[in-house]
């Protein structure tokens, strides 16, 4: 006995249509892709990054299922046209449109550029299946002419995925040569004849200069600083907002190679291809019409192809008219100034450019104590816990996040400059020596940043907070305060949330047991402490609880013999005697983050940019051009 769990009114619906609804699916994710695929670089959050998973996933899943349905169409006849079967087989090409259209997504994350070779192996059995579909169905008929130009267009967009692919991590060239140094010497030409009364685009031909130059997504570029002391690619002089501009630019020039088409669309190759590619859906969409206009009303399946070969136009279209709203076209334009019309198009850019989002400018904040005290079950807590997933979503419930402050761009401008003078151009090894020796309170305080890296930013997290509330309860505040409260919050958002980015494998086990430490304390005081302010005021002025050795015994290793608690009041007691102790916490997590960000693999720095962004990302490319990875000697 046949059993069916489908209704046989859905089934014979499925049978009909089933197809077509797949291939409107499947546009339907490419629009998603074509709109939001490049927005997660700058609209911080889970939303936006599900969003871009889910449809590029389900995308390249539901090529598949549809080019199995394909490739059970029956072989044509010589002798009996089939103009359904044809219709079919147009959907063949046309999915090689669909899937290779966004230029806004060419990879979700840097393993898929790594995994190229793979997808190029897909890509080429997808196009080998499509173009056998084509010749099955291949019966010398006007609408079967029509496959043709629908097939170069689908072809021309599957090679732009595989060249973006295969450009972005290539590792062809590995050295600067002398060659390349003597190209770059036509740089000052352009910066020579760039018109001064046009904004931004200085800013951006500098950042693209800088990228281009470090190529900081990879690993393997052998970059010496040596065109940091030349005038027209330095930075030094340069007001801490033009720094930040100059820095979201290249970030944003980073994410287009990594993640996009834009380093091949805005070639000389990538435009005849796009103008081919785009008058080729023209052509078939104009000959399809024309070869149904008196029978639409008998062929729906007709009426579905038009309105999908229509939509791939206006996708076409509509990416082809947000070309010149990028830094790429910027580029193009001021390299190929002498032609008529790119002046009024630069007057007409540059301008706007200030306004285009290349991160979320946000900075995201954690703060332990607050985590801490106002920390309560959750939903269906038992079961999370036993996912093991409890503590993240607790975690992401207390995060927040904030507008980047205009003063806290300037510290972070003044404090690197400092640093740079302390290390010159060798890889960075401190977090927190040069700071403390610059302000003369080394010996004392030496023995906090010499801890573990994610000991040393918990007790300074710790300490800041008892100095800033502290300060603030004496009615003592100034922006300086606040931008070191931003930075400790940000730090420790790294540690909870973002341990990876610290290089730190105990992460997680200091953060519990802080977390832990600090409960204990706030049960034994269950009574006054309400707030944070009360919190620190039992850490500033009240004996610790000592621990006995049964306790310490149950702990593990890395944080048996760490007196956390008392670590943090010994250091906040060291800095509220001095007078320049916001000078001093500021100086210290600025050195701590470049600490961070130096070390932190390059991997995840590109993972970052694709979440939004982010201050330790910035610091790290600014680091990146004054370091000298490679000392090279005669």
């Amino acid at each position: 006995m046949h059993i069916t769990f489908i209704p046989g009114q859905l089934q014979d619906l499925w049978d009909l249509w089933g197809l077509e609804i797949l291939v409107l699916l499947s546009f339907t994710i490419q629009v998603i892709l074509t709109v939001y695929g490049s927005r997660r670089k700058d609209i911080p959050g889970m939303w936006i990054r599900f969003s871009v998973w889910f449809t590029y996933l389900l995308s390249a899943s539901l090529a598949k299922i549809i080019i199995g349905k394909l490739t059970v169409i029956p072989e044509s006849d010589p002798d009996e046209r089939n103009i359904r079967r044809e219709l079919k087989a147009l959907f063949a090409p046309l999915l090689l449109v669909q899937i290779g259209n966004p230029d806004a997504i060419t990879a979700y994350s840097i393993e898929d550029n790594r995994l190229g070779l793979r997808q190029l192996l897909t890509l080429v059995l997808q196009v080998a299946v499509v173009i056998w579909i084509i010749v099955k169905s291949w019966t010398h008929s006007e609408l079967s002419y029509l496959y043709l130009p629908l097939l170069v267009s689908g072809l021309i967009k599957q090679g732009e995925v595989v060249w973006a692919l295969k450009s972005s991590l290539s590792k062809t060239s590995g050295i600067i040569t002398i060659q390349e140094i003597d190209q770059e010497a036509n740089m000052p030409d352009l910066f020579r004849f760039l018109p001064e009364d046009i904004p931004n685009i200085g800013l951006i031909l500098k950042a693209y200069y800088r990228f281009i130059s470090l190529k900081p997504h990879r690993e393997n570029w052998l970059y010496q600083p040596l065109y940091e002391s030349l005038p027209w690619m330095s930075i030094d002089d340069y007001p801490p907002e033009e720094i930040f501009k100059i820095t979201d630019a290249e970030l944003s020039f980073m994410y287009d190679v990594l993640y996009t088409k834009a380093p091949i669309i805005y070639t000389k190759a990538g435009c005849i291809l796009r103008v081919v590619s785009f008058l080729n859906l023209v052509l078939t969409l104009c000959g399809f019409s024309i070869l149904f206009r008196q029978a639409f009303s008998s062929h729906w399946k007709a009426c579905f192809i038009v309105g999908v070969l229509a939509g791939a136009v206006l996708m076409e279209a509509y990416q082809i008219g947000q070309l010149p709203f990028s830094d790429w076209a910027i580029i193009q334009m001021i390299k190929h100034q002498h032609l008529p019309f790119m002046i009024p198009c630069l007057r007409l850019l540059g301008p706007r450019a200030t306004n285009w989002k290349r991160w979320s400018n946000t900075l995201p904040q954690f703060n332990l104590l607050s985590f801490c005290i106002h920390d309560k079950p959750l939903k269906c807590g038992k079961i999370l816990k036993f996912r093991g997933i409890d503590m993240g979503m607790k975690k992401n419930r207390s995060r927040r996040r904030i507008q980047f402050p205009q003063e806290l761009k300037v510290l972070v401008v003044q404090e690197m400059k400092h640093i740079d003078g302390d290390r010159g151009l060798k890889p960075f090894n401190q977090r927190g020596e040069w700071s403390l020796g610059r302000y003369g309170c080394l010996n004392d305080l030496k023995w906090s940043v010499k801890r573990d890296f994610d000991k040393s930013i918990t007790i300074w997290h710790i300490a800041t907070d008892i100095c800033y509330y502290s300060d603030v309860q004496c009615n003592f505040t100034t922006p300086k305060i606040q931008m070191a409260k931003s930075l400790s919050d940000y730090m420790m958002y790294l540690l909870a949330l973002r341990p990876h980015m610290l290089s730190m494998t105990t992460a997680k086990i200091i953060f519990r047991h802080a977390c832990a430490k600090l409960k204990t304390l706030l049960v034994q005081n269950e009574e006054s402490v309400k707030d944070e302010k009360e919190a620190c005021r039992i850490l500033r002025v009240e004996r610790l609880p000592q621990y006995s050795n049964l306790e310490r015994k149950s702990e593990t290793v890395v944080t048996s013999k760490w007196h956390m608690l008392r670590d943090a009041q010994r250091l906040a007691r060291n800095l509220m005697v001095r007078e320049n102790r916001w000078q001093i916490i500021c100086s210290v997590w600025m050195e701590m983050l470049c600490y961070a960000a130096a070390n932190c693999s390059v991997d995840y720095h590109s993972e970052q940019i694709r979440r939004g962004g982010g201050l330790i990302t910035h610091v790290w490319i600014m680091l990146a051009h004054k370091t000298d990875k490679y000392h090279i000697s005669d």
